[in-house]
């Protein structure tokens, strides 16, 4: 996940617990609010959806290995990007059958994009990146 050099960027540290998720949530909607960034109501849904996945996925499967997760936003030219770091190394297909299934299809109906890096921690980071104009 690259950005341009006019990105904002905040990353939060998570505990693997369930209420998690809704806090990853709302630390999304107020840090787009924070940056002054109001998207159409589809696309704050898209991305509202696909943090609330990937968080989840990090609390089903990394708090064997982990104490936390990392959720990471960033803004960038004409994009947002949201990336969930955990310490399990395995890819979320191989944790839990089809786990990004809706994510690739809200991403893929947003001309979006889904990426899987591994960590130097030895985990993955798991980013989607969706255009601001289309949802």
């Amino acid at each position: 996940m690259t950005a341009d050099s006019r990105a904002r960027h905040r990353t939060e540290q998570l505990s693997p617990a369930p209420a998690s998720v809704p806090r990853a949530r709302r630390l999304l909607s107020d840090t787009l609010a924070d940056w002054g960034v109001f998207p159409d109501a589809d696309l704050e849904y898209d991305l509202r959806l696909i943090v609330s996945e990937l968080a989840a996925n990090s609390v089903r499967n990394a708090d064997r290995l982990t104490p936390s997760f990392t959720l990471t936003m960033v803004l960038g030219d004409g994009h947002i990007g949201v990336g969930v770091h955990d310490a399990d190394p395995r890819p979320p297909a191989a944790r839990t059958p089809d786990a990004l299934g809706v994510v690739h299809e809200v991403v893929t109906e947003a001309d979006g994009i889904t990426e899987v890096q591994r960590t130097e921690d030895g985990g993955k980071a798991v980013w989607v990146v969706l255009p601001l104009g289309k949802a």
